[in-house]
């Protein structure tokens, strides 16, 4: 008796080793299923990375727009004479023929004496 079962285990033992083909199509059904979920999951992180740097764009591009426009307004006021007469009066002294330059200073302190 002992011999028959040895031979029942050992055919047990070979049908557990073999793939069942039965559940051979679920199982590469539930593979393909983790493999699109990894796909998918792999897109949406693609997908968020993209929509940060859009938003980061946008945001650079509305700074650079308002930087522009106080360029713009600095070249305005650049081309009137106005303009650049007051600036080389107040960074030059600059002064116009026949007026007369008027330079003025701070007194000294309080607590200290003229010599």
């Amino acid at each position: 008796m002992t011999a028959k079962k040895a031979v029942k285990d050992q055919r047990r033992a070979r049908t557990k080793r073999h793939l069942n083909v039965t559940r051979l199509p679920t199982l590469l059904f539930v593979v393909f299923l983790a493999y699109l979920l990894i796909l998918v999951g792999v897109q949406f992180t693609r997908l968020a990375t993209l929509e940060q740097g859009i938003i980061r764009a946008e945001s650079e591009l509305e700074t650079i727009k308002k930087k522009n426009a106080l360029l713009w307004e600095q070249v305005r006021l650049l081309e009137s004479e106005a303009y650049v007469e007051s600036l080389a009066r107040e960074k030059l002294g600059l002064v116009k023929p026949g007026e007369v330059p008027v330079v003025i200073t701070t007194e000294p302190e309080a607590g200290k004496q003229r010599e």
